[in-house]
């Protein structure tokens, strides 16, 4: 037993100095603290890293098309009432849908930008005479659709009520000051009283995942021979332009990683007919957890375009076309071994040049140490 220890004795790389033989110095003292303090902030940012889980990129081809895609949107209008305006969905299929404001609040604005409050019909009607009960014959009221589409009731109680008949027949709604219901509700008055506000639309839209565009133009959106068109009649509001700030767009649900360029991007019309487009790439993008969900959604890139001229359609439009590639991001975090390694290296690296320091200072200081003394002799 006695002769194997002296072996592993022989082996030893770590060989011990007597107390008594050792010398210590200031210099050793401040650079074991200095070593001491950098491997504690070394550490630390190692452990940091450590602890941060990052999402890595990997680009394949998209071989899932979702039925659908949601658009997230913020926008403000700070010169276009919220009365004017239509949002609405062309896409390439030839599908069009017409005021989609069924997840979208608008709220109106005063010019100097301060919220007046939400904008729709039924908050609009809050305000205005409610139908009489009886009709001249005595029998209870049931107000005309003028030709309209009658709701399920039969009824056209409201000036709204006999603008959605129209619309369902693809009529234009350009007289309302012949309706007996939006004269007694002062329709055409309300209108004109909202000219030189503002509008902010907050809210999505569900689009299918095919290339179109969706855009923000003044006047009612109505279909004329086929064809999607806006209209604008003489009671509407006329001192407008689409100036506008994007304070959020995004496809799909969020992610740290998530692209979306437009987002604060702000646009001031030069006359009524500046006509503002976008152009986005649309990348599928999948995030793949540490936990096994998954959360599937879109990232883009944008162009942009704005024009101004008689012949221009004043509006804003956001062209989007999908990309065949996709995006996948898994969530990675380093892993412990990683970690002790670099610990391990930190230290080592630290206390093997802060060794190598201290021995040159003190070579340097026995070397001036010495020089003193041979000029005291002599």
């Amino acid at each position: 037993m006695g002769r194997l220890a002296a072996r592993f004795r022989r082996l030893d790389a770590y060989a011990k100095t007597l107390d008594d033989v050792r010398i210590k110095t200031l210099t050793g003292g401040l650079l074991t603290v200095a070593a001491a303090a950098l491997v504690a902030v070394l550490v630390g940012l190692e452990f940091a890293a450590f602890r941060r889980v990052e999402l890595q990129p990997e680009l394949v081809v998209d071989r899932e098309r979702s039925e659908t895609m949601r658009i997230n949107l913020d926008i403000t209008l700070p010169r276009a009432p919220c009365v004017l305006l239509g949002l609405d969905v062309l896409d390439a299929a030839g599908e069009a849908q017409i005021n989609l404001f069924q997840h979208v609040a608008t709220e109106r604005l005063a010019p100097n930008g301060t919220a007046l409050g939400e904008y729709s019909a039924a908050a609009a009607r809050q305000h205005v005479a409610a139908p009489p009960a009886t009709a001249a014959d005595g029998q209870a009221y049931c107000g005309s659709c003028y030709g309209g589409v009658a709701p399920e009731g039969g009824c056209c109680n409201s000036c709204d009520d006999v603008h959605q008949a129209y619309v369902q027949r693809g009529w234009a709604f350009s007289d309302p000051d012949s309706i007996e219901q939006c004269v007694r509700e002062g329709y055409t008055a309300r209108m004109r009283a909202m000219a030189g506000e503002g509008c902010r639309m907050r809210g999505f839209i569900e689009v299918g995942k095919v290339a179109g565009n969706f855009h923000i133009l003044a006047g009612e959106s109505i279909k004329y021979a086929g064809e999607h068109t806006h209209a604008q009649y003489d009671y509407m509001p006329r001192d407008y332009d689409l100036s506008h700030t994007i304070n959020r767009l995004s496809f799909g649900s969020g992610f740290s990683a998530q692209s979306s360029p437009l987002d604060g991007v702000s646009k001031r019309a030069d006359d009524a007919h500046t006509q503002f487009k976008y152009f986005t790439k649309i990348v599928g993008s999948e995030v793949r957890y540490r936990n096994g969900s998954v959360l599937q959604s879109n990232q883009y890139s944008a162009t942009e375009f704005v024009g101004s001229g008689a012949r221009r359609t004043p509006g804003l439009f956001v062209m989007f076309d999908i990309s065949p590639m996709r995006v996948v991001y898994t969530e990675h975090r380093r892993s412990l071994g990683s970690f002790l390694t670099s610990v391990c290296a930190i230290v080592g690296a630290v206390a093997a040049v802060a060794r190598l320091a201290d021995a040159c200072a003190f070579r340097a200081e026995r070397a001036l140490q010495q020089k003193r003394q041979i000029g005291k002799l002599i």
